[in-house]
């Protein structure tokens, strides 16, 4: 019998317009928390999100079945 495995990690990076420094220390856990909402939404598993105040990173696992072009922000 065989078995498929199938693993899709998609690192994004976002950055603040111009690379300002808008999103506040005090602020980027709120943020990070509901960058992993929107990932569970969605199906899919934030595996690490982070980032500082002018940039995010997220390394997410995408369902096998999801099309890149479906996931949905809002």
């Amino acid at each position: 019998m065989s078995h498929t495995y199938v693993s899709e990690l998609f690192h994004c990076v976002l950055s603040t317009k111009n690379r300002r420094g808008l999103i506040p220390p005090s602020r980027q856990p709120d943020l990070w928390s509901y960058l992993g909402g929107i990932a569970r939404k969605n199906g899919s598993k934030a595996i690490a999100v982070g980032g500082t105040d002018n940039h995010v990173h997220l390394l997410v696992s995408l369902l096998a079945t999801m099309a890149l072009g479906r996931v949905n922000t809002k």
